[in-house]
């Protein structure tokens, strides 16, 4: 999440109209921590399934094929100044219901609220360099219950995301999802606008190897304290630095292909939390981006009260 200057992010949007393809190449090798699952380091990994054909960078993503085709940019003015936009990244999963990160609607920082109201806030689809294919009126939204609930702690990362109900159908259809996925996925592509690459004008990807939160032994934790158990949030591994704030809420993407055939573009998670947020209560793993691991006892529940008209 990133909250900026309306007139700001006019400047930025206009700077950006270069057109220049964000590609930043980063020569970073994985880290020699011991993972669970795999067994060995993250160096004997690569050795196993090299991962050269990432490049490791983030790189622009074209908003008129898959997967970038569902994603947009998701606004909401805060209460305090309707000057000022909480500004995430969000895509359709149902033809008229967008998911994004919980914390863009109940910021951790104000546990105990006011919170911006989602309808009063714009979702543009395919948003690119200061346009978009359409934009949406927010008809309501919600964030997962215990999201809210777990809002001061580390545990909340398990939770983070929400829905919001639009006022029309998505022209673009929707991406397919995946529940309760755990251990069969090892690689995904992040998808959103990070504001330190071309102040977010540009939808961007990022690659990285995907596990869990108690695989890892945490060198590095928060101020509060002791590693955590967290089995239900996700952490995706790469050496990107710059893809963090602006991504919130955006699709953590499996097998991801312009060819739109099943099995192809499936999101399994969107991201809460990166290595660089501010004040974060999760805790910090260098390199490491976080995500709720999406259950269907949680999620199912929470789409089905959204696409009710949050009622």
């Amino acid at each position: 999440m990133r909250i900026v200057w309306a007139v700001v992010a006019l400047i930025a949007l206009i700077a950006g109209a270069t057109g220049i393809r964000a590609s930043v190449t980063l020569g970073v090798s994985a880290p020699p921590v011991q993972a669970k699952r795999f067994g060995s380091t993250f160096q004997l990994v690569q050795a196993k399934k090299p991962l050269t054909k990432f490049n490791w960078k983030a790189t622009s993503g074209n908003p008129s094929v898959a997967p970038f085709k569902w994603a947009g940019l998701l606004q909401i003015p805060t209460l305090k100044d309707p000057k000022i936009f909480v500004q995430c990244t969000a895509q359709f999963i149902t033809d008229n219901v967008v998911l994004t990160a919980g914390h863009c609607l109940q910021d951790p920082a104000t546990p105990n609220g006011p919170f911006p109201d989602p309808a009063a806030g714009t979702f543009t689809l395919q948003f690119q360099n200061g346009d978009g294919s359409k934009t949406f009126k927010i008809v309501c939204g919600a964030t997962n219950p215990l999201w809210t609930q777990q809002l001061a702690g580390w545990n909340g990362v398990e939770h983070d995301y929400a829905m919001l109900l639009v006022d029309g159908t998505s022209p673009t259809g929707h991406i397919s999802y995946a529940l309760d996925w755990k251990s069969n996925y090892q690689y995904a592509f992040r998808i959103g606008y990070p504001q330190d690459i071309l102040s977010g004008s540009f939808i961007e990807f990022a690659p990285g190897i995907v596990f869990f939160g108690d695989e890892l032994p945490f060198a590095v934790t928060t101020k509060i304290g002791g590693p955590p158990e967290l089995p239900n949030a996700v952490v995706q591994w790469g050496p990107i630095t710059d893809a963090t704030h602006g991504m919130s809420g955006g699709a953590w993407i499996v097998n991801m292909s312009d060819d739109e055939a099943a099995g192809k573009n499936v999101l399994i998670a969107v991201t809460s939390s990166g290595p660089q947020e501010p004040d974060s209560q999760i805790p910090i793993y260098p390199g490491g981006t976080w995500a709720a691991y999406l259950r269907a006892a949680e999620f199912n529940p929470l789409l089905q009260f959204v696409s009710n008209g949050c009622k």
